[in-house]
């Protein structure tokens, strides 16, 4: 007869007991722990080396493709990647010195060859975001001045002026903007990290006085159609003061319009030789109505171009 004790009535039983939810747990955590390896692991090779980004940027330099030069990191606007596009001639031969690091910051010392020539530059990096990007060293600043206008173009992008342009670096041709009105160029080797300055003298086209005259033809004849005395801006002006006390109406007829002429340095013109018929309505100076007729057998207007972006304005005195 057998006799099992009362307080452990399965012996066996306790020794494999062991809940399926530790393991579980155990399973969890080492999985947690590889992908949290897995994570550094990626953040360490993304982030890379100061050297490696330094050398990053000269290959997309090399390469010309704006895509690869925005991949670096590097802050710098869509006009300046647009006009890397249509650079003359970029970078070769580019290759790394030495890099210095301190902390989040870093100096690579490069060389490189262009626009015929060799030359060396510092290039700074910082730690942004995890990885280590070139800073606005990494590009050239170039102040453009033009003797006409406000804007120059490279290839098919139109840059403003007014502020210094920060290009990357290569060579490029900057020419006079508008390109259907004005003419000029100049030839500019843009070295990161260097501030250049440049001036375009500019020309006009043959066909930007026909251009003007178009501008100037809608321009009075908006003008004509005003059944008031014209305000500033139309090149109208009639000795009415004279005669009469008040104008009520006016009615206005072009016979000829004038013809224009630009100055050489395309920022005025003149225009004369037209023919402009002006008839007033209103209270006389001795009182009761009045109505006279004024014709200008030489009428001439006067007044200032501009030049911005892709676009030619006239502009009346």
């Amino acid at each position: 007869m057998t006799v099992r004790s009362a307080t452990n009535p399965h012996p066996r039983a306790r020794r494999g007991s062991t809940r399926p939810w530790a393991w579980l747990v155990v399973a969890m955590i080492a999985v947690l722990l590889v992908v949290a390896v897995i994570v550094i692991w990626q953040a360490q090779s993304r982030a890379g080396s100061a050297d490696e980004a330094a050398r990053a940027y000269l290959r997309a330099l090399e390469s010309g493709d704006a895509a690869a030069v925005r991949d670096t990191g590097i802050d710098l606007s869509d006009e300046a990647l647009q006009a890397f596009d249509d650079a003359d001639s970029v970078v070769s031969e580019a290759t790394v010195i030495s890099v210095d690091e301190k902390g989040s910051n870093a100096t690579a010392h490069v060389s490189f060859t262009l626009g015929g020539a060799e030359h060396d530059a510092d290039l700074a990096l910082v730690r942004s975001d995890g990885r280590w990007v070139p800073d606005g060293s990494g590009l050239a600043e170039v102040t453009v001045s033009t003797t006409a206008g406000t804007a120059v173009s490279i290839g098919d992008t139109v840059l403003d002026v007014s502020t210094a342009l920060a290009l990357v670096p290569a060579v490029y041709t900057v020419a006079a903007a508008p390109a259907a009105y004005l003419t000029g160029s100049v030839h500019v080797v843009a070295l990161p990290g260097a501030a250049d300055e440049v001036e375009v003298e500019t020309s006009l086209r043959p066909e930007t006085t026909a251009a003007a005259q178009q501008r100037l033809d809608a321009l009075l004849e908006a003008c004509a159609k005003e059944t008031a005395l014209p305000a500033d801006g139309c090149g109208i002006r009639i000795p009415w003061g004279t005669e009469f006390r008040t104008v009520d109406d006016a009615a206005f007829r072009i016979d000829t319009m004038p013809t224009v002429a630009l100055a050489d340095d395309g920022t005025s013109f003149t225009a004369s030789g037209g023919k402009l018929v002006a008839t007033l309505t209103g209270t006389a100076r001795g009182g009761g109505s009045r109505t006279t007729t004024y014709r200008s057998e030489n009428w001439a207007v006067r007044g200032d171009v501009t030049f911005a972006g892709n676009e030619m304005t006239l502009t009346v005195w």
